[in-house]
This record gives structure tokens, sequence and C-alpha cells, in this order.
């Protein structure tokens, strides 16, 4: 067995004997990584190589899929966070369960890349990371072992170890392995997992059966899903899944599922004979060029034509936080020309958007290959219900150039083009303009997207 490297399992001696009474206490799944890990490592952006699992991270991850698939029936975070440690401690008391990770085998499954935009934003260490992590953590295998111990000063309370097994950890654990991973940018198929007898089966894994596996995983659990409309003050589980028509190949339906995100969010005019995207239908740009009151020439106009004077708007923060905004400032090629520009007749410098008070904002979109097999999955756009965000900030430089509120994140407006709208109604909200897209309505059909 490979090293502990958990909290030490006190009394163990009494506890063996318990567990050879009742074997249910104590609980092993082999993990293998189908995916790329990125980051998970003592370092931001790297992997580990010589531990790259780390029992720290599990525990962190079976404590936040415990909220996500528990923590709709509490009301508030004062009963959420009781209950969260009675099972997994706090600094006042000890933890219930005892987590240990023993890695076993490390074999190439397949050659699988990140696809580009699920690690868009992510640092100076991408580079780096991604010869690391597709040489060291694809095929990946590794033990998790979990056992169930009464605390000492709950001994007159006798907690129900064999309840908490059942109701607390199986959901958080299958949720987990389904639905999350390990390391960094998990919520884009980053360190994706597979687990015999947790991940579904290659039948339960078509899109005719999957809604259904899933249907009686939460009736098994007997967990509470919220509607769409509705939030805790933490993320949670819901029924928000969308599915390819097929079972592909891990890596192809890995990039389709972030293909249908990166083109919903980078949609522009298509100019006839130029290769690049032309101006950005979303508002955000021409939004900062009215804020800031900086714009070249070319762009002095608002875009699309019909799109409301002076509209200061920023629905992408919606869809997770921060966003980073750098301008072409080079679009004469006349330098002088440019030299000789004034201030306000340039593009505005880089901007930041970033939570009101906060320094980021995860995504509530989880772009993925759900895995039936260690080399197959069937690829989902699943979406955590998350609360609504209250505020953001603009920044240059560190000052902040605007606050922005609910009005400017949920906003309610229309024009030709405008992703937050179809045929049929505009939203205000971008997971639900998402979901609705085109380019999602493509990725259920199993048409392959533009590739990179």
């Amino acid at each position: 067995m490979g090293r502990n490297l958990g909290s030490p399992v006190t009394n163990v001696t009494d506890l063996e004997k318990r567990i050879a009474k009742n074997p249910n206490l104590q609980k092993v799944y082999t993990i293998t990584i189908v995916t790329p890990m990125f980051g998970g490592g003592y370092l931001a952006g790297q992997i580990d190589t010589e531990q790259l699992v780390r029992t720290s991270t599990v525990r962190g991850q079976l404590r936040f899929w415990w909220r996500a698939t528990r923590g709709a029936a509490y009301e508030n975070v004062y009963d959420l966070r009781k209950r969260e440690a009675e099972i997994f401690g706090d600094t006042s008391r000890p933890s219930c369960i005892k987590i240990w990770i023993e890695p076993t085998s490390t074999k190439s499954i397949s050659k699988t890349h990140f696809p580009k935009y699920a690690l868009y934003s992510a640092g100076k260490e991408v580079d780096a990371a991604k010869k690391r992590s597709v040489e060291h953590t694809i095929g990946h295998t590794f033990k998790l072992h979990i056992i169930y111990k009464q605390p000492f000063d709950d001994i007159k309370k006798s907690m129900d170890l064999e309840e908490i097994e059942r109701k607390e950890i199986q959901p958080a654990l299958w949720a987990w392995i389904n639905f999350g991973g390990v390391g960094a940018r998990t919520r884009r198929g980053c360190g994706s997992l597979y687990c015999d007898g947790i991940s579904p089966s290659i039948d339960n894994c078509t899109p005719e059966h999957f809604l259904s596996w899933f249907d009686k995983h939460i009736e098994k659990y007997e967990l509470k899903l919220l509607q769409a409309d509705q939030s805790r003050d933490w993320p949670t589980l819901s029924n928000q899944i969308k599915t390819r028509s097929r079972i592909e190949e891990i890596k192809d339906a890995w990039h389709e599922a972030i293909e249908a995100y990166r083109l919903f969010r980078r949609r522009a005019n298509q100019e006839k004979g130029k290769p690049r995207p032309g101006r950005s239908h979303w508002p955000e740009a021409d939004s900062i060029r009215t804020i800031t009151g900086m714009a070249h020439p070319k762009h002095n106009k608002k875009y699309p034509t019909n799109k409301p004077d002076k509209l200061i708007s920023f629905p992408k923060a919606q869809l997770g936080l921060p966003i980073i905004f750098e301008f072409k400032q080079q679009m004469d090629e006349d330098k002088e020309l440019l030299r000789k520009r004034k201030r306000w007749e340039k593009e505005p410098y880089k901007t930041q958007l970033v939570p009101k008070g906060k320094d980021r904002l995860a995504s509530p979109v989880i772009l993925k290959p759900l895995s039936c097999t260690p080399h197959k999955s069937l690829g989902i756009i699943a979406i955590l219900n998350q609360p609504p965000l209250e505020g953001a900030e603009l920044k240059q430089n560190d000052r902040i150039v605007k606050q922005l509120g609910t009005k400017e994140i949920y906003p309610d407006v229309s024009y030709d083009n405008n992703p937050m709208q179809d045929n049929k109604k505009v939203y205000t909200s971008a997971v639900e303009a998402f979901l609705n897209s085109k380019e999602v309505e493509k990725f259920c059909e199993s048409t392959n997207l533009k590739r990179y």
C-alpha cells in the first residue's frame, strides 16, 4: 500500500476489529484519469509528477460535491456548515472519514491533448504544463481508500456511519467522478475520471438512457435539485444537462464540448475574404469604449448599428470571472498617423473585469467527456446552479474605472446578432442563452463544429 497522505488513523487495532465485523466501514475505489490534468501540484498551474493526486485535493473535491449534491436541502450557510463539520470535521472536531490515496500504475490510454480554449487565460504556466500533463497523467490509475470512523467526541451520540456512507459520501463521490475531476480546470474537462461501478455503463451512456440513469441516481440518493431560477449561496447540481447524440472517443467528445462554448463566446462578424473574425457581436468591447471614451476611428460607431446608444452591458460576467479584454492598438499601417492620434482616438488599454470584492468567480458551465470506459465517453454540457452575481468591477492598471450592477450584468436588450437572443426570446441569463444557442444545438446533434 502507498503512503498514508491523509490524517493518521488512530486506534487502528480497534478500528480493524470494527471493520472486520462490518466491512461496509471501509471502501476502496479504483479510479483512472482519462484526460490530462492541469495543475494540482504545490505550484500553481503545474502537476506534481511524484504525487499526481493528493489526499487533500480529493478531500476538497468531496466536500465541494457534497455541498453541490446534499447542499440544496439546506436553507442557509449555517446549517450547511454545521452538517459539513459533522461529516468532514473542522478545527474543533475530527472528521468521521479517513482518506488516503494509493498510486497503482501509469499507462497511456490514447494521445490526448488539451483543447486550446480549455486553458484560455490560465496564465503563463500553460505551455510548460501541457507536455508534462499529457506525458504523466493520461491513464494514471490510483486507489481511493475511505474508512468511516466514529469520532471520539461523538461516542455517546454514536453517529450512523452506514447512513453517512450511503446518503452523504456516495452522492458526493458519484458527482465528483462523473462531473468533476482532479487538478485545475475540471469544469473544462481537465483531469476527468473513470471508475467502474460509479461511471455509467456503455448502455447507460447513450443519449436515450443517460437522463434516466441520472434521474435514478438522484432518486437513489434522495437528492433535492433546485429549479433553474433558484439557487443557494453555494453551487448546487442541476438537471440542466445537454449531451451528444452518440458515444465517441474521449478526445473527440471533449473537443466538441469545448468548441461549442468557444464559438458561442467568440461570436463575431466574418467578413468575406478575411481569415479572422471582425467586430464582436457581444456588447462588452463597445461598452468599454463608451466607458473610457477611447475608440479607434474605425470603431467609434456602435456595432451592430441598431445596438442601443451608449449601451453598458457585460453579460459574459455570468460565465465566469475574471475576463481580460485586450484591444488591438496598431490598426493603421501608417505608423506616423498612429503616433499622431490623440489618446481618445486609440483603442482602450488592457482592461480586466472581476467580481466585486473578489479575485475570481468560477463558471457554472461544465464541459467534459463523461466516461463510460477508459476510452469512450458521452460529451456533456452540464450546469451548476449558482447565486446571481450582484456586482462586478471594471479595472485598468488595478484602478476601478466602473462599478457594474445587476442591470449591466443581466441586460434585457435586443439588437441584431445579439448572442443573448434568438428567434424566440431575449435572454437575461447568459447560461440560458448558451443552452439554447445554435452552437449547443449542433453539439447535441453530434455535428462536427468548426475545429481549431
